[in-house]
Order: structure tokens, then sequence, then C-alpha cells
């Protein structure tokens, strides 16, 4: 069990506090490869048909490296709060394994586009060491005995995002990791789809320990195979546990500096030791020989930065300066197109005195019947379905008690799906709310004569009228006014 802060609760008088960091590995969506001008794609694509020469591995082929992908790099730098160094350089990472070809992997290590950044989690800030530039191997396919591979994946741009040991609980990690993926989604160079692999993610833990002998540290493990945003929160809770387990039992952790990589086994729930990890030195670090250092002049860098949009934090302060909850203005942030569709009905009434009411609104709409459409359909969401106009006309119609709030959830569906005016759909459809007063009478008199007993349980309890209200509802098809149907039951029953 772990408290809120993370920590988990004393036991013998000894206090644990979880050391978390993580490592996410985000796949670029360019077109061509990192060091090559093969085709990016390797999702679902017959297995070595996107590979040449230079992601092969092949004596004599030589890198040439994707300046979207660089750029990308940056641009996600900027979006994380990070310094750019403005010259960096690539470096080669020695170490074998069959899905790597040339034996080594051209990455970053001394100097990374971006460093020094920063992310908010409810508050807590969360430090980024790095956002580095490398390339991906490619994978390993086990069918019974035989181990198979496949190059298609060997070579995509890949950037390495690399926390502080800051996040203190899996709860805290969950939501690192949702934010990184919707500021990457943000900016769009990626999908970061962690079930299709383009977002992928290793925490590395260890446990500190303070009891009446002193403050010890378990050895840190690293995480690896881990397939979804659940399993994040589930491996790390298990080894968290573990770690403290294995503390108490034996003791040989104490301020332990060895280091190991452990797998994630889905289907047990829990890790288990793959090897020893490696250190830096382990993987003879040089400088990439056959590519030159890469300059971004701080004009370039300036240019990149004017291309980020508005970013997740600051559309949730703007929604919150609308009077909009912290639910809502969480929920419109989640999705960039569905944001920047909020963003666009709302200026229709920008300025005006309604305006907080007009926002309130429409994101009930969007957070509520919209939503719910899409995810019934599992449509992607079209901006260019929506009008600003006939929101605005929708809130007036309800706001002069014209139409209801559960026919305005009705009809701006219809809207978006056949682009028609929802008002005027309410009108086709008869749903236009009565309110003239003699129809209204003429409803509760026929209610009143056909319903004698919930007449006599309203006066002996006047919350009954809501069964009357009801009945009158029914009898006016949905058309009536419910507030003013209820003034005028109350009336004509005194």
């Amino acid at each position: 069990m772990l408290l809120l802060n993370g920590e988990v609760p004393p036991k013998n008088n000894m206090k644990t506090t979880p050391i978390i960091g993580l490592e996410v590995h985000v796949e670029l969506k360019t077109k061509s490869k990192m060091f090559c001008s093969c085709d990016a794609n390797h999702f679902h694509v017959e297995p070595n048909t996107h590979t040449c020469p230079v992601c092969l591995g092949l004596p004599g082929a030589l890198p040439v490296p994707n300046k979207k992908a660089c750029e990308w790099c940056i641009k996600l730098g900027l979006a994380l709060d990070c310094t750019i160094n403005e010259e960096t350089f690539f470096e080669r990472k020695n170490y074998f394994y069959p899905d790597l070809a040339k034996s080594y992997q051209i990455t970053q290590l001394q100097k990374p586009f971006a460093i020094n950044g920063k992310l908010n989690i409810d508050g807590h800030e969360i430090r980024i060491n790095r956002a580095h530039m490398e390339e991906d191997t490619g994978k390993s396919i086990h069918i019974d005995a035989s181990t198979l591979l496949d190059f298609n994946r060997s070579g995509v741009p890949l950037v390495e995002i690399v926390s502080e040991p800051d996040i203190q609980s899996a709860q805290e990690a969950k939501k690192y990791l949702n934010k990184i993926q919707q500021v990457i989604r943000y900016i769009g160079i990626s999908d970061a789809d962690i079930e299709k692999g383009s977002m992928r993610c290793e925490p590395t833990i260890n446990i500190k320990v303070e009891d009446e002998t002193g403050v010890y540290y378990t050895p840190l493990a690293e995480i690896k195979n881990v397939a979804s945003l659940t399993g994040v929160e589930n491996a790390i809770d298990y080894e968290i546990k573990r770690q403290i387990d294995q503390y108490q039992s034996d003791k040989i952790t104490k301020n332990s500096t060895n280091k190991t990589t452990r797998g994630w086994d889905a289907d047990k729930n829990q890790t288990f030791l793959q090897r020893e990890k490696e250190g830096s030195a382990d993987y003879r670090y040089f400088p990439e020989p056959d590519i030159p250092p890469v300059i971004f002049s701080k004009d370039q860098i300036e240019e990149i930065k004017k291309t980020l949009p508005e970013l997740p934090d600051a559309k949730i302060a703007k929604y919150k300066s609308y009077d909009l909850s912290d639910y809502d203005a969480n929920l419109l942030a989640e999705d960039l197109s569905f944001s920047n569709a909020f963003d666009a009905i709302v200026q229709a009434l920008i300025g005006k005195p309604e305006f907080n009411e007009f926002a309130k609104f429409t994101a009930n709409l969007f957070s509520g019947a919209i939503r719910q459409k899409l995810n019934e359909t599992q449509e992607s969401f079209d901006i260019s379905k929506l009008s600003g106009e006939y929101f605005s006309n929708l809130f007036k119609a309800v706001k002069n008690s014209e139409i209801s709030s559960s026919v305005a959830k009705q009809v701006i569906v219809e809207s978006y799906e056949t682009a028609k005016d929802p008002v005027e759909i309410a009108k086709e459809k008869g749903l236009i709310q009565v309110s003239d007063t003699a129809s209204l009478e003429q409803f509760a008199k026929e209610v009143i004569e056909a319903n004698s007993k919930a007449v006599e349980d309203y006066r002996k309890n006047p919350l009954a009228i809501g069964f009357l209200v009801g009945q009158l509802m029914k009898v006016s098809k949905g058309s009536a006014n419910p507030q003013l149907a209820k003034e005028i039951l109350e009336k004509l029953l005194k």
C-alpha cells in the first residue's frame, strides 16, 4: 500500500520513499528514417521491405542525418521548457544485440539537442534531464524455438526523454506519461501510441530507506517490456513492493550500487531479472566519425519555436479564466483538435457579457453529447462540421426557453452529422418549447383531470408536483417549457 505522497507506510520504525525516473522513447513520424531515405513506416509492413545498406549496417554505407527529425527534437525540447544546444554532435553507443545490425547505435550522450527542462504534474515539478536524438533498432520476433529479425524499424528516428528521479509514485508516473504523450500529440511529431510501439517507457526505481541506524538505498532497477500506461503503473507498484520486501528479508541491498535490468511479465503481473545493468563506460561512447557537428542558429531555433501551438497547460489556464471547472478545462484540453474547435466556437460571443455562460454551455455539449457520439461511432473528430453561429443560435434558444437542455444535446449531435442549424432541426422536429400560457393551461387541466391520485398526493406533499410536470411534458410531447409548466400547475392546484 502506498500513501498519497508516494511513500510506503513505515514498518518497524522504517520509512521508505520510492525514487522513480522515466526514460521515454518516442518514434517520430517523419517520412524517411533518421540516417537514410528508407520509408520510416514500419507498422504492419511486410518484414525487411523498408531497408537499405545504411539501416542494415552494411560495410561502407554512410549515414546522412534527417534534418526534419532534428528540428522536431528541438521542437519537443522547447515544448518541455528545455534549453537548446545550438551545436551538438552524434556518438556511437557500442553493444552487441541481434537486432542492432551495426553493433552500435548512433545516439547522443555528451551534448544532446535539449537539456534541463521541466513538466508540472499537479503542482509538482518533474525535472527533465534531456531530450536527445537517436535511431531505433530492428525488432526480434520469437516464434517457437526460433528468433526472426525484422529491420524495417531499424534507423527510424527516435527521441529519448530522460526525467530526473523526481517522480514519487506509480500514479504520478502515469500522469507524467499522459502529459508527455499529450504534449507530443499537440506539437504533431508522433502518434505516441504505446500499444503500437511509437512511444515506449522504461521506469527506473529504487527505494530510500530510513531507520534507526541511518539512511540506505536499494539497488536501482530498470524495467523493460512495458506495453501500456496501466502496465507502467502496475510494474512500478510491484517493483516498489519487491524491493522493500527484499530489503526487509536479507538487508543485503543496503547502499548497494549494483544495477539490474528487469523485464515486466504482464500475465504474471511481476518483474523478473534479465541482466546486470551496464554503465555508460560499458558502451564505449565516442563521436560518430561519419557525421560532422550539427549546428542550429538562434534564429533557426526561434523559427522552430514559432511553430509551437498553444500548449495544454496554457489552454487549461485559459479555460479556467472562463469560469470552467478543473474537470471541464482538462477534458477540453485533452485533444488538440477538440480544443481548437472549442476555441473557434466560443469566439462567436467573446467580449460579450454572457461569454462565460456561453463557454460553459458549449463545454457541456462538447464534453457530453459530442464526445459521447464520437466514442460510440469511433469516428475521428472533424472540426469543419461545427459552426460558431449554430452554437450561438442554440445558446440563445435555450436561454430564451425555446429549447430545453435535453433537446439541445439531441439537436447538436444531428447538427454535427448534417451541418444544419440545430435550431432549425428542432423546429422541423417540433421540439421548440411551448411557452404560450393558454396552451400550457389547457395541457395542465388535462393532466389534473386525468391524475386525481397524484393531485391528492401533491396536496399532502408539494414535492409530488414532479410527477404531474412529467405527465404534462408527456402530453405536450416534450414541447412544454418545464419551469413554466410547473408554475401553471401550482397555480391551478391552489
